[in-house]
């Protein structure tokens, strides 16, 4: 089997990748009280509670070249179908050869002009080739021969930026990410099939558009879901589909993460809303509900969220399945605070009750003393989407069940089964010695994890 069409990235220079990057380092967040606040707002953002939609007009746009050497029409066709079932205004902008860009210019200003207002939503799609310029910003183009017509996107996507409309926008196309703008007035959240640098699979099965369909036909009929939960849906489906092998035997990763981000003036501006309006149910969407629930889902209710229950240490987005995987997909993230904690079992147990929001929301993993405090938390995807940005909150990765190294969360208590590491002992540790709180063993300068249940012993260290 030969490897897939992708498309392509420009010629500039790309950006180096490292295992040893250290710039966040010298970043602290300023106190843990602090980032629970974030982390409740970005909770209450990803989540709005209505059950029905604040827009009273969904304008969608999708763009695409008028000559369709990727193939992506068919796709197209289908989410302008659905976009339609859910009872959205639907329009399809065709790029020319010619005059690219100023002929899109002109259709996305009379597209905004006639319909701009605070009740509206702007849904936007483009499928095609991308690539990022010289100025790293994202490019549009016809083909991947560098001559080919090209259509300045970051440009005219900063025409949305002084909308007053919400801004939806879905871009299945490559170095999406280069496409970030900013907004005057109101929210605009991107979900993107591939980040920065990245190339977007081709037209197909393992398309973010593929998916984006799929999730929207079966949530049709739900009272209403937000941007970060389709994001996560998306992305929990794209995962579950099986890599497929090249030449040779060797996989291939025809499935891409899908990212999100969101800008907004407001930084507790809540996030899109999408649902049905006024629209009969359709029969493909009204299947026997059985069958329904036999299909794996990261769907969560927002009215089954209880926002005011502060002392409540669980909430639906941090169940687990019979299988002992996550409902809801988790990010692993780590967090370096200002304060200095004495860091002992006892302590910091004593210390994380002070934060109840913490426990509601997030999952401790681990707290290091590291000049400072730093932990490791697992927090639900959707919320970390809302999240705002912060230089001393690193991404880690990608989970979907609970830690394996350590012991769960007991009897509702909201710091056991935190792994505590202490330097100091550490070092002056001749002997090997197991942690009475973790399932780490330590012996000179390797570090070995136990899995409880087969007690297999793993060396975590490396070379």
């Amino acid at each position: 089997m030969s490897q897939p069409s992708f498309y392509v990235l420009s010629d500039g220079q790309r950006k180096q990748y490292s295992s040893h990057d250290t710039s966040r380092a010298g970043f602290h967040h300023q106190n843990l009280a602090t980032f629970c606040e974030n982390v409740n707002s970005a909770a209450k953002r990803a989540f709005p509670n209505r059950g029905r939609s604040r827009y009273e007009t969904v304008n969608a746009c999708l763009i695409r070249w008028e000559d369709d050497d990727l193939g992506v029409q068919q796709e197209l066709d289908a989410l302008n179908a659905v976009l339609r079932d859910y009872g959205f205004l639907t329009n399809v902008f065709l790029i020319p050869k010619l005059s690219s860009h100023w002929d899109l210019m002109r259709k996305t200003l009379d597209f905004i002009q006639d319909r701009d207002n605070d009740k509206n939503l702007f849904v936007l799609y483009y499928a095609g080739h991308g690539r990022i310029n010289s100025a790293r910003q994202a490019e549009w183009v016809f083909g991947q021969d560098l001559n080919y017509p090209f259509v300045d996107w970051s440009a005219i996507q900063g025409l949305f930026g002084t909308a007053k409309s919400d801004v939806l926008i879905l871009l299945d196309t490559c170095a999406a990410a280069s496409s970030a703008t900013t907004t005057q007035f109101a929210v605009m959240e991107t979900i993107a099939a591939c980040g920065f640098e990245r190339r977007a699979p081709p037209p197909g099965e393992y398309s973010m558009t593929n998916t984006l369909v799929d999730v929207l036909r079966d949530w049709i009929n739900k009272l209403s879901f937000s941007a970060a939960s389709l994001h996560t849906e998306i992305l929990f489906r794209l995962k579950l589909k099986e890599k497929k092998k090249g030449r040779e035997g060797v996989p291939l990763e025809w499935c891409v993460t899908p990212i999100h981000w969101i800008n907004a003036k407001d930084c507790k501006a809540v996030g899109i809303e999408i649902c049905r309006r006024s629209v009969p149910p359709l029969l493909s969407a009204t299947s026997d509900s059985s069958l329904e629930e036999e299909q794996p889902s990261t769907f969560v209710d927002a009215m089954d969220i209880d926002f005011d229950d502060a002392n409540s240490s669980s909430t639906p987005l941090s169940s687990v399945s019979s299988t002992g995987c996550y409902k809801v997909p988790h990010v692993l993230i780590t967090l370096q605070l200002e304060e200095n904690q004495s860091l002992d079992t006892e302590q910091t147990a004593r210390w994380l009750d002070r934060f109840p929001l913490l426990a509601k929301w997030v999952k401790v993993e681990a707290v290091f003393p590291s000049y400072s405090t730093l932990m490791i938390m697992s927090v639900p995807l959707p919320i970390w989407d809302m999240l705002p940005d912060h230089p001393a909150c690193s991404f880690i990765g990608y989970v979907n069940a609970p830690s394996v190294s350590c012991p769960s969360r007991s009897g509702g208590g909201k710091a056991a089964g935190v792994i505590i590491i202490s330097s100091h002992e550490r070092r002056h540790s001749r002997e090997p010695r197991e942690s009475r709180d973790s399932s780490i063993i330590y012996k000179e300068d390797r570090i070995f994890h136990i899995d409880r249940p087969t007690l297999e012993t793993r060396d975590t260290t490396g070379r």
